[in-house]
């Protein structure tokens, strides 16, 4: 009950009213073993008992449902079923083959300035109560060359001064990537991201094909940029999209105080309406069998 209750609390949360709820049309998947699902056409991951997954469809609705603008690259979502802290966007960019990643070298002072560069003038065209400020580097950009993964993280702030983070990962793929963004707050990064690192894109495999490996020089494309193409460009979607899940967590807290009682209660009578169609069905056995046949 704990399991579908926090599920649905998280879903009600990306809405900005409780009536609005029951008609999400937004269908969750919970992992547990065997639960392998789709990460677009490129891969494919097993999900973890206690994670929820949104397909292509939903996370869509849920991106929409924040008043993000969707980018139509949007292939998943994951998310935590006990505690609604943080959350996992997939997108698939057709990019072109990132090719020599290995062999680039970052510089991490120059891209901040450029970010916050680019920030400063995305602001410009916004509300200032919708402005918002790259602070520095919660992790700096590091390519792991094992895993064909661009990582790094930047501190951010909104109008009001409250500090969020965009964990960003890059898994390269034959003909583009994904983008992985992890939305979280400052407080809830580091134990977030460990369960990103440790308890979900491990289990993430690209189809057969799909793999960074798989280049053909032949046939393929390759992008114009490299890995500092993909930290600019990546930085200026998220702030500018994925921010928007804990700012409407923040704002609707409230929200949670006025589903309980109702979504509580729905639990509880389905709970006992289980319980007594369970006793009906083993009463009947009993009354078949007779009491020289007890119920196994």
């Amino acid at each position: 009950m704990k399991r579908i209750f926090s599920l649905l609390i998280v879903l009600m949360l990306a809405l900005p009213t409780v009536a609005g709820a029951t008609g999400s049309g937004i269908t969750p998947v919970e992992g547990g073993d065997g639960v392998k699902v789709e990460i677009g056409t490129v891969g494919t991951l097993d999900l973890g008992k206690d994670f929820f997954y949104l397909n292509k469809e939903d996370v869509k609705k849920f991106s929409t449902m924040q008043g993000n603008i969707l980018s139509g690259q949007e292939i998943a979502g994951i998310g935590p079923i006990e505690n609604q802290d943080w959350f996992v966007y997939f997108d698939y960019v057709d990019s072109g083959h990132i090719k020599n990643a290995e062999k680039e070298k970052i510089k991490p002072d120059k891209l901040l300035k450029q970010i916050k560069e680019g920030t400063e003038a995305q602001n410009e065209e916004k509300a200032a109560s919708d402005h918002i400020f790259v602070t520095g580097w919660d992790v700096e950009p590091f390519y792991d060359h094992s895993t064909k993964n661009l990582t790094w993280s930047l501190l951010l702030e909104n109008a009001e001064k409250k500090t969020f983070v965009n964990y960003e990962v890059r898994l390269l793929t034959r003909e583009g990537y994904i983008s992985v963004v992890l939305v979280s707050d400052s407080e809830n990064r580091k134990e977030a991201a460990a369960i990103l690192s440790n308890e979900i894109l491990p289990k993430f495999s690209a189809v057969q094909g799909e793999r960074y490996e798989d280049f053909d020089e032949s046939t393929d494309k390759v992008a114009e940029m490299g890995l500092t193409g993909l930290i600019l460009g990546g930085a200026g979607l998220a702030v500018a999209k994925k921010v928007g899940l804990l700012l409407l967590l923040k704002k609707f807290w409230y929200v949670i105080v006025a589903v309980i009682v109702g979504v509580f209660n729905w639990l509880r009578k389905k709970t006992r309406r289980s319980k007594d169609e369970t006793q009906e069905t083993s009463s009947t056995t009993q009354e078949t069998q007779g009491p020289d046949h007890p119920v196994s």
